[in-house]
């Protein structure tokens, strides 16, 4: 048996979850107390404290279950020594199909929760809500394509931005699907 095995990283990653899901509860609940003081104006459809803590969530827990991963790989292929901010770690990641796509689907997921959170918090028209809760993880990849920071080609980086609004909006669909059901049921 291998030192470091897939069962391993799913292990550090539902550690992760459970670590620094319990703090991301205590924000939620936090921006649903504050957003219970604002009053909903007629003509107005977008929670600015919705998108904004949304999109803050998708970038923050993106990157804080993405350590595990991280971890994984510097122990892995014997990374613990290379230097701080080297590609190795990355062009590791990307070299290896499932490990990409563990990335690619804890990225994907965050952004899935910062919609779902955005349109729990607005409280009303969930779709548009959590759409808009891409817009931190939308520039973040602009900024990086203008620079040329990502190890990626331009191509795969601008299939990326595009894909982050999609599961954003999928993330507002649950929960307008809940609130659906939750009524149906009551």
């Amino acid at each position: 048996m291998e030192f470091f095995s897939p069962l391993h990283l799913i292990i550090l990653l539902i550690t992760a979850l459970i670590v620094f899901g319990i703090p991301l509860l205590v924000l939620f609940l936090l921006a649903r107390w504050l957003d219970k003081g604002l009053q909903r104006r007629p003509g107005i459809r977008v929670s600015i404290l919705g998108i904004v803590i949304g999109g803050i969530v998708d970038v923050v827990a993106s990157g804080l279950l993405g350590i595990p991963l991280v971890i994984y790989v510097m122990v892995k292929y014997d990374l613990l020594h290379a230097p701080p901010g080297s590609a190795a770690i990355a062009s590791s990641i990307h070299a290896n199909g499932w490990l990409y796509g563990v990335q690619l689907a804890i990225g994907l997921s965050c952004s899935v929760l910062g919609g779902y959170i955005a349109a729990s918090i607005a409280k009303h028209d969930e779709l548009l809500n959590g759409l808009l809760s891409s817009f931190l993880c939308t520039a973040i990849g602009v900024y990086s394509i203008f620079l040329g920071k990502a190890s990626e080609s331009v191509l795969t980086q601008i299939l990326l931005l595009i894909a982050s609004p999609p599961f954003a909006f999928l993330g507002g669909y649950l929960r307008q699907r809940q609130k659906q059901i939750s009524r149906s049921s009551a």
